[in-house]
């Protein structure tokens, strides 16, 4: 009986093995493009589907791509981090003054390219979305200067629906945010001059 115990009970933590094994393996995309070049991405669920098109048109101009969690490997030797200064899953309340207007943006990061947004205004919500940082990441940061001739580094997320939205995030620490929206259809809800945004 014990013997027979201990049997089903191995067979239970293999079977348990397997069935996480080809879980994550539908998210994994192992590929060799048309133009011969290797593209490798680890889990496929940890990413905006955008985000992997625009990556795998990049892996057809490299001998290799891999992603791995917030590692991008291009052709082996060049390393790229993906920015991850806000918690995954936990919102980030930043906030700005200027004049009678008090600013206030919340983001919450979902997986490694896209985040939940808010924005409003003395209390009023503007817009929220998804942003989403796009795969061209790695070709160089932004900055935007602070003042006494100072500047932050700092990574870009886009949301093309509706409005034009672009946030950027300080890269590092994540203690500060740009923020800008354009929309053409109603320009009174451009908002191209918010300050600085603070965390709270």
């Amino acid at each position: 009986m014990i013997r027979l115990f201990i049997v089903l009970t191995i067979i239970g933590f293999v079977s348990t093995g397997k069935v996480d094994k080809e879980k994550r393996g539908r998210f994994e995309i192992n590929e060799v493009l048309k133009s011969g070049k290797k593209f490798f991405v680890q889990d496929s669920s940890q990413y905006s589907p955008k985000f992997i098109t625009e990556l795998r048109r990049l892996a057809s101009l490299e001998d290799s791509i891999s992603l791995v969690g917030n590692v991008l490997k291009i052709n082996k030797s060049d390393t790229h981090l993906i920015p991850t200064e806000l918690p995954i899953n936990e919102i980030v309340n930043y906030q700005a003054a200027r004049g009678d207007k008090i600013y206030q943006l919340s983001l919450k990061r979902i997986n490694f390219t896209n985040i939940d947004y808010i924005f409003s205004v003395n209390g009023k919500q503007i817009k929220s979305g998804q942003a989403r940082l796009p795969a061209t990441f790695f070709f160089g940061s932004e900055f935007t200067e602070i003042g006494n001739g100072k500047a932050i580094e700092l990574s870009q997320y886009f949301d093309q629906n509706d409005c034009w939205t672009c946030i950027k995030i300080e890269i590092g620490t994540g203690n500060r945010v740009d923020f800008a929206m354009i929309c053409d259809k109603d320009p009174s809800m451009n908002y191209q001059k918010v300050p600085i945004l603070n965390k709270r």
